[in-house]
């Protein structure tokens, strides 16, 4: 009788055993374009911080796929979104270095100039990045001049030289102050030549002519300032220019004491 009772429990163990046994179905693997998809669906919403990760991830499981190509570019862009310019530059770099016929090269060469633009400090600092922002803007212009970017690229061109425009004035007014006459007329040359179009030329050229009488050099200071009149005869420094003609003594005496006022 014992025989029969156990018979009812090994069944129950077979049936147990059995289906402990059964294969557990693998979930399939993401596929790279997937995994890209999941990032792209972060980057929309503007979750960059989660994004990162996510395209990360592309590029570490798919080396070799397309999504891993762009999975950089955005890597940047997500970067870039998040004030983090230094990091979102790199990738760019990347990009630009790694993948030189990608269509979006010009898109990375772009940004990287986008990168230093953002980092452009006042007049009166370090203007590293603004001749950084120039100089990718116009290496794109150079090597993409049909690119969609070429506009944006233009406008940042003239807004990074103005900075540098300003800076070589501030410097030339500094020595002005301080009566380094051959010191300021250096940097208002420099200005008026190498960003014509980002300066006042008829101001720049009456500073040039009024640091070089201070100098001492009266003759040919007053060659430059009649050169200004002649070329700007409706310049708002007109009235002020011809004073400095006519009786330069006293033009310069009331320039210094507002150099005086302002110091």
């Amino acid at each position: 009788m014992k025989k029969y009772y156990l018979l009812p429990v090994l069944l129950c163990l077979l049936t147990v055993l059995g289906c402990a046994s059964t294969p557990v179905k693998p979930q399939p693997a993401a596929s790279d374009e997937a995994s890209f998809a999941k990032g792209m669906e972060q980057y929309g919403k503007g979750n960059y911080i989660d994004a990162i990760p996510l395209f990360e991830e592309v590029r570490e499981k798919f080396p070799m796929s397309p999504y891993a190509v762009l999975a950089e570019l955005r890597l940047g862009d997500c970067h870039y979104n998040n004030d983090e310019f230094i990091e979102a530059a790199h990738f760019f770099e990347n990009f630009r270095r790694l993948h030189p016929s990608n269509p979006q090269v010009a898109y990375s060469i772009y940004m990287r100039g986008m990168c230093a633009y953002q980092q452009m400090l006042s007049k009166d600092r370090d203007q590293t990045f603004s001749e950084e922002a120039v100089e990718h803007f116009q290496q794109m212009l150079e090597l993409f001049p049909q690119s969609p970017y070429t506009g944006h690229a233009l406008v940042r061109i003239a807004e990074a030289k103005r900075q540098l425009a300003g800076r070589e004035i501030f410097v030339g007014d500094f020595y002005m102050k301080k009566r380094d006459y051959t010191g300021a007329i250096e940097r208002y040359n420099r200005a008026l030549k190498r960003y014509p179009d980002q300066v006042e030329q008829d101001r720049l050229l009456m500073l040039i002519g009024q640091a070089t009488i201070r100098s001492g050099d009266e003759k040919r200071g007053k060659k430059i300032l009649e050169f200004m009149l002649k070329n700007y005869p409706d310049s708002a420094y007109a009235t002020e220019t011809q004073m400095m003609i006519d009786n330069p003594s006293t033009a310069l005496a009331q320039r210094s004491r507002l150099y005086e006022w302002f110091e």
